[in-house]
């Protein structure tokens, strides 16, 4: 016995560029000249859509519906395009087999059969065009076939799945190689806390001029305790390491907490592709232990340098309360400001 297999994928028009016609295709009882089909009193069930040994594809010129023929047996599936292209080729249609790109999934609306012919309709949108077909289809003798249908319908949900699994993959691509570019930006701009640095040496500066200014004494009417040495103590090295030393604390504290943010973005973007099945990326453990090195070095420096600044400060002020004597005693600034607080 001669089998074969056509699948009729019918969908709504391409984009508005490539769409010339809008009217429904005729000739769709055509369908039944196909050449090889048995006669009407065969009752052989049709075979699974899919099956055969050879496929030949024609498509609806410059529209995206397609027709697959599946031969097995002695059936010639070339052939079978062919005749089945005449049909169709009518009313103005015109098929052909240059292909037609699809993108996307288009869901099946019916399944028919009629001897050994399966055929299977697929629109998208709101489906009447594929709608029309099936009803043409079913008027013209054809039967419709549920199970075919859900086959249809499995093969089509499957397509989703690993349509929607390729894309997730591809998105946890992207996203754990733009975690990896910028924990990699980070790591080349690691500076070792400059600025807190850069404090230190600002702060001891000052504090060695107030050491200078407090060689004066009192000074006349108290005035070199309370407006030099004072004023030293309280406005310039209590404000290198209040304010400007205090700010610059704060951005390191900022930059340790964005960097550890980057280190776990990326740790969670290697598990995502890991349970993709994904191979991770090369060079991003790397990244992580550098990032991690640079935080614990940043720690250090900065807690160093903290506890230098508050050892300046409270020397400052020590130095400006202790220099007033006789009626110039106890004009010195007080007490000194909260400490800086180390961090973790």
């Amino acid at each position: 016995m001669r089998r074969t297999v056509s699948v009729i994928a019918l969908l709504s028009c391409l984009p508005l560029a490539a769409c010339t016609s809008s009217h429904m295709p005729s000739a769709v009882p055509g369908i039944r000249s196909v050449a090889s089909t048995p006669s009407a009193t065969s009752s052989t069930a049709p075979a699974a859509a899919g099956d055969g040994d050879g496929v030949c594809t024609i498509y609806l010129y410059r529209h995206a519906a397609r027709v697959e023929v599946h031969g097995s047996g002695e059936s010639n599936p070339a052939a079978e395009c062919g005749s089945l292209a005449s049909s169709l080729s009518t009313g103005g249609d015109f098929w052909t087999t240059q292909a037609a790109a699809v993108q996307g999934l288009v869901p099946e609306v019916c399944a028919v059969h009629r001897n050994d012919v399966m055929v299977v309709v697929r629109d998208i949108n709101s489906q009447i065009f594929g709608q029309s077909v099936c009803s043409a289809l079913l008027q013209g003798g054809w039967t419709e076939d549920a199970q075919a249908e859900r086959t249809a319908q499995q093969r089509d949900q499957a397509t989703v799945r690993a349509s929607a699994q390729a894309s997730a993959q591809v998105a946890d691509q992207q996203t754990a190689q733009d975690a990896l570019t910028t924990l990699q930006g980070s790591n080349n701009s690691f500076n070792n806390a400059k600025s807190v640095r850069g404090d230190v040496g600002t702060a001891d500066k000052d504090l060695a001029q107030e050491q200078q200014d407090a060689k004066a004494g009192n000074g006349e009417g108290c005035y070199n305790v309370e407006n030099v040495v004072g004023y030293d103590a309280e406005n310039v090295v209590g404000y290198d390491v209040t304010v400007t030393a205090g700010y610059d604390v704060d951005q390191e504290k900022q930059g340790i907490t964005r960097l550890r943010s980057q280190i776990t973005a990326l740790k969670n973007a290697q598990t995502a592709l890991t349970s993709d099945g994904l191979p991770t990326l090369s060079g991003a453990g790397t990244a992580i232990a550098t990032a991690e090195g640079h935080i614990t070095t940043t720690i250090g420096t900065t807690n160093k340098a903290i506890d230098h600044l508050n050892a300046d400060m409270q020397t400052a002020y020590s130095i400006a309360n202790a220099l007033g004597t006789g009626d110039c005693a106890n004009t010195g600034p007080g007490t000194a400001p909260a400490e800086l607080l180390r961090i973790s």
